[in-house]
């Protein structure tokens, strides 16, 4: 479970936070809502690179679907904002 501080806390024991941060990642929260997480350099640089192989999935994805010709006429910034809507929905429902 992430351990979360009140931001307040967190400026007025930031040396603390620091060493915290070193093992363990920390939510800081601000009126009861989480608004950052700190976490170790290591774990940043995993999630950076666990993100950028996500996006080269994406993109060959994306590539092969074209190269089968799978592709899409967009006409508008509607049909265009729906779409990625749409896309984003499906993602967070295959996260899920």
């Amino acid at each position: 479970m992430l351990k979360t501080i009140p931001a307040a806390e967190a400026k007025n024991k930031f040396g603390l936070l620091m060493d915290t941060v070193q093992r363990e990642a920390v939510a800081i929260s601000k009126k009861g809502r989480t608004s950052a997480i700190m976490m170790p350099v290591h774990e940043y640089e995993e999630y950076k690179q666990l993100k950028l192989e996500k996006l080269k999935r994406h993109v060959a994805e994306g590539i092969e679907q074209a190269n089968r010709g799978e592709t899409t006429i967009i006409n508008s910034e509607d049909e265009l904002h729906l779409l990625l809507t749409s896309i984003k929905q499906e993602n967070r429902s295959k996260e899920a």
